[in-house]
């Protein structure tokens, strides 16, 4: 992990009574004393004037006082500063055990010691460790207290919202993920920011990327040891309904949201020369991307011409092939990161057909299978294995009772295992038109950089559910997954090894529970436990004795962690006596933390004609890592390149003049399609008319791009229609689909193509279509006529 200076405002903290503090004994002996210990570990804190408790508490930090007060409107932490500060006693420095805020009440203002203040380091380091002494858990065992290490970057814990430790045990494991963090920390430049647009504007949906970008960096950068992840959550419950009430989730269905929401909204630029439409957009290709910038009406009519059934068909299936291709082709971090792939293989044993179906995963789901148990148990006495057959044996075991062990690797032995599909199991043979028995088969493909394992502990019956409590046995390290790889010539599966790097405990039953995050820390190699606010250090046999519910495994290359070193010091040597040249963070970063990261490309900066465009990439020095010759020359040779051509380091003053043409005529776009939209769009409709339904992320995504974003690229109505064309379930008017007129609808699918159209006579989804009886036998979809406006849209 690479330091970075942060670029925060500096607050110079002038606090001459912290300096006094500082003189006095250690603060442990007052925050370690077996009187606060038993009282913060049982919430039992009070206010020692009243019955207040957290998060109006604060503890004086004079060393030899023991008053907890409060901050409330009697305001006995003021009346406590007035009666007991003197000279020679400071009593004006408080800690809040809940918020960890320190507050001077002398000087009124906040002592933070993550930050560069102004405070002197000896008091910077004493408030350091009350407050890590405050963030440590302590429960009625330990007697002593693991001092966390003040200065370690990631420490920081997450605050419970209401039920969110399932998201908080997610988001700690993303957060000390390498690649990621160092991906937001030092590769932001090419996360989507939005511009800062009037109110009136519409915005896309590219939020999560620049609130999640916001949390690694309060992780990481060292300014608090507590961090409130509102915004963040607030974001992820728009995209997942599961998410927005109060509710116990389960961790691995909201690390599998982020995770796909973040891949589509960070897809690594596309700049190569065929991918590029004529008007210089970078991120999609149109069905028709260019259009008139002539005024003439006869130009505007040919744009409004009656929708025939035929071409409506046409649109349809060559909209969806466009659509899937888009979403599964374009790569991001996400995808570097996490995800994998499988093959399915059923043959059926009657004809012998096979029949095979790749898929991606970012997670394996896996079975605690029952059949490994007796085989792979290593703990077993003769009392419990001769207890295994009676009825009381076979119950424990079917509710997860068991105290029996079975191993990770035996569990990964059965998810590949061939498994036979018979009785109500059977499978459709095409060849054979009839349900037969078949055989299923599951090999990886594909390994991923980082490997997220789910041990399916949750098993739910018709008339039960229950939770597995067996201890699945894993290994910290030297993970080899070669037996569970069906090509091993794929270069993905030339390096097979994974270490343990992250771990999410369920403790509690089925209808409840708490979930914790146990990660290692990159900077110090220590694990540590993540329960919300409270972080410890743990020691590798707590890990491997836990009851695991998610594993996060990283994949290992010690010939990989040789080439880094040996380049990276000589990156860091000065090289001025030999030409620079510029790669991409993009690339650098994957270099950096994986071990296949592809040839090199420079098409994440570069434009298609070879120069840079100055305009949409301004901060080209934060997308680039400066190297010497003879560096880029060894990782030429070593991972080739894409064809895109090096940049020297003194070639990127001068912007792209062809791009600078095409943004200007890009520009000259948005006015015309504005200014057209608005001569033609209306509030309501003429009688016989209808209305169109069309993708309100859509449209947001259009308005973005006349406000200076890019084009969005063809209409996608499959947002709230299925394959078929029928509505999908819950969709809602305004945030989910909204109506435009004939003329508008048509003006849109001329100038990006898309669809498919989708008919109403009101703006609702689930009103029924008037076109199945409007047909005419000249092939029209509707005749127009003449009326009254009666039929209003509610904007």
């Amino acid at each position: 992990m690479r330091s970075k200076t942060s670029e925060r405002e500096l607050v110079r903290v002038n606090c001459p009574h912290i300096n006094k503090i500082v003189k006095k004994d250690s603060p442990l002996a007052k925050i370690e004393s077996s009187s606060f210990k038993k009282q913060i570990a049982n919430s039992s804190l009070h206010c020692d004037n009243c019955e207040a408790r957290v998060p109006r508490l604060w503890i004086c930090l004079h060393t030899r006082c023991r008053a907890v007060v409060c901050a409330s409107s009697k305001s006995h932490m003021r009346n406590h500063f007035d009666k007991e500060n003197r000279e020679d006693a400071c009593h004006s420095v408080f800690v809040n055990p809940h918020t960890l805020k320190i507050w001077c009440v002398a000087c009124g203002s906040e002592l933070n010691p993550f930050e560069n203040n102004g405070l002197i380091s000896e008091a910077r380091n004493y408030l350091k460790t009350v407050i890590r002494c405050l963030q440590v858990k302590r429960n009625k065992s330990q007697q002593s207290i693991d001092q966390l290490t003040i200065d370690v970057p990631g420490l920081v814990g997450l605050k419970n919202l209401g039920n969110t430790c399932y998201a908080n045990a997610a988001l700690q494991c993303l957060s000390n993920t390498p690649a990621l963090t160092d991906f937001f920390n030092y590769c932001d430049a090419y996360i989507p920011h939005l511009p800062h647009l009037p109110h009136t504007s519409k915005r896309p949906p590219y939020k999560l990327a620049e609130y999640f970008n916001q949390f690694v960096k309060a992780m990481w950068n060292g300014t608090s040891a507590i961090f409130t992840p509102i915004q963040l959550m607030n974001e992820i419950k728009k995209h997942n309904n599961a998410f927005q009430g109060y509710g116990q989730e389960d961790s691995v269905d909201f690390l599998r949201v982020v995770l796909n929401r973040l891949h589509e909204e960070l897809p690594y630029p596309q700049n190569m020369p065929g991918k590029v439409s004529k008007n210089g957009d970078t991120f999609y290709i149109y069905k028709n991307p260019s259009i008139s910038t002539s005024n003439s009406s006869d130009n505007m009519e040919d744009v409004y011409g009656t929708i025939s059934s035929s071409s409506s068909t046409t649109t349809r299936t060559s909209t969806t092939d466009r659509i899937q291709k888009r979403q599964s082709t374009h790569n991001s971090v996400i995808s570097y990161l996490f995800q994998g792939l499988f093959e399915s293989q059923i043959k059926c044993l009657h004809c012998k057909k096979d029949y095979l179906k790749e898929e991606h995963f970012y997670d394996l789901q896996i079975q605690i299978d029952k059949k490994f148990k007796f085989k792979s148990s290593e703990k077993f006495t003769e009392n419990s294995t001769s207890s295994s057959g009676s009825v009381m044996g076979s119950l424990t075991g079917w509710l997860g009772m068991s105290s029996r062990v079975v191993r990770l690797q035996d569990c990964l032995s059965s998810f590949c295992a061939t498994e036979n599909l018979t009785g109500g199991d059977k499978y459709r043979c095409d060849k054979c038109e009839s349900l037969n028995d078949c055989q299923k088969k599951l090999s990886i493909m594909q390994l991923p950089e980082t490997l997220c394992i789910q041990l399916k502990r949750f098993r739910h019956e018709t008339y039960f559910s229950s939770k597995i409590a067996t201890h699945v046995q894993f290994p910290m390290e030297d993970l080899d997954m070669r037996p569970y790889c069906k090509d091993l010539s794929n270069d993905t599966l030339k390096i097979t090894k994974y270490d343990l790097y992250g771990l999410i405990h369920h403790r509690g039953g089925l209808g409840g529970g708490h979930y914790i995050a146990y990660v290692k820390n990159p900077i110090d190699k220590n694990w540590y436990e993540y329960d919300d606010t409270y972080v410890t250090r743990k020691s590798a046999a707590d890990i491997s004795r836990l009851e695991a519910y998610v594993l996060f495994y990283q994949k290992k290359s010690p010939e990989k962690d040789v080439e880094r070193a040996e380049v990276l010091s000589k990156i860091d040597k000065d090289s001025t006596a030999e030409p620079s040249y510029f790669i991409s963070r993009l690339w650098f970063n994957r270099w950096h933390f994986m071990t296949t990261p592809g040839p090199i490309t420079n098409y994440d900066f570069i434009c298609p004609h070879g120069s840079v465009n100055t305009k949409r990439y301004p901060r080209l020095r934060d997308m680039v890592v400066k190297v010497p010759f003879s560096i880029y020359n060894t990782f030429v040779n070593k991972y080739g390149t894409d064809g895109s051509l090096p940049l020297f380091s003194a070639d990127h003053t001068s912007g792209c003049i062809n791009c600078e043409r095409e943004e200007r005529k890009l520009e000259q776009r948005r006015r015309k399609e504005d200014d057209d939209i608005r001569k033609i769009d209306t509030n309501s409709i003429n009688r016989g008319e209808y209305w169109f339904l069309i993708s309100a992320t859509w449209l947001l995504n259009w308005h973005y791009f006349k406000s200076g974003g890019p084009p969005p690229g063809p209409i996608d109505n499959y947002h709230f229609l299925h394959e078929d064309g029928s509505p999908k379930h819950g969709m809602k008017r305004g945030s989910d689909y909204r109506g435009v007129n004939e003329k508008v609808w048509s003006y849109f699918e001329h100038t990006y193509g898309g669809g498919p159209i989708c008919v109403r006579g009101t703006i609702d989804l689930y009103a029924p279509n008037p076109l199945i009886s409007d047909h005419t036998k000249h092939g029209k979809f509707y005749q127009k006529s003449n009326g009254s406006k009666n039929n209003k849209r509610v904007s």
